[in-house]
């Protein structure tokens, strides 16, 4: 019988549906055989018990099937020993023309190889999530760290869920098109724009997350600095 190291709050029943699988590749890695246990987790698909189905955010009316991250992470660390986070970069805020903001995420998650318990494998994980407001980035930055999380797991095959939806990744709807690929500079003078066009001290406020990241340029700092004091004249 398989023991569990997991949160409080998770269904541990949920998770034992995959003692048959979680058993055959530990039998494999412990004969040696690390190919094909790894060949395992790629081909297997999940228990349906581990499966939930939510609605899509990119596509109204339609849901996409994914795993719990408690699920996933707990599945991680009893087929591969030790399994987590080992670096979460600063969330990447944006806004859009339109006005909406969006966080990124971008994380490395390792597992300890099979074959050698002090080597590390890394995987890398990214994920946007979309706010209509700048008040609610609050929320979207910790489900894009969570759906990083996945997107980095996922990448190990169909029994973490990497076939679940063919049709529809696991994100939201990027907010620049995909064909096309916004330099740095260009990020940057869109920002210099949405600040000299604001026309009220509310909409200016709204830019401060955006101006006051890590990545832009102290003179774009200035520069909404120099606009409010305008505003404040003027309102």
């Amino acid at each position: 019988m398989l023991k569990y190291v997991t949160k409080p709050d998770m269904n541990t029943q949920q998770l034992s549906y995959g003692d048959p699988i979680f058993a055959n590749i530990k039998d494999c890695f412990a004969k040696g055989n690390y190919q094909l246990g790894m060949s395992i987790i790629q081909a297997t698909p999940p228990p349906q018990e581990w499966i939930i189905e939510l609605p899509s955010k990119s596509r109204q009316g339609d849901s996409y099937k994914t795993i719990p991250i408690d699920i996933m992470e707990a599945a991680m660390k009893i087929i591969f020993g030790s399994a987590g986070i080992s670096r979460i970069k600063d969330p990447i805020i944006t806004q859009d023309r339109q006005g909406r903001f969006a966080a990124t995420v971008i994380v490395e998650y390792f597992y300890n190889h099979p074959a050698q318990s002090n080597y590390a494998v890394l995987l890398p994980g990214i994920a946007t999530v979309s706010s209509p407001d700048i008040c609610m980035l609050e929320l979207a930055t910790p489900k894009a760290s969570s759906m990083a999380v996945k997107n980095a797991i996922k990448q190990l095959g169909d029994l973490f869920g990497k076939s679940l939806n063919k049709s529809e990744e696991e994100t939201e709807i990027p907010l620049e098109p995909e064909e096309r690929k916004v330099s740095h500079e260009e990020y940057i003078n869109s920002i210099a724009d949405q600040v000299l066009t604001c026309k009220t001290i509310e909409d200016l406020k709204s830019y401060r997350l955006l101006v006051y990241n890590k990545k832009t340029p102290t003179h774009i700092q200035e520069l909404y600095e120099q606009r409010l004091r305008t505003l404040k004249k003027i309102l």
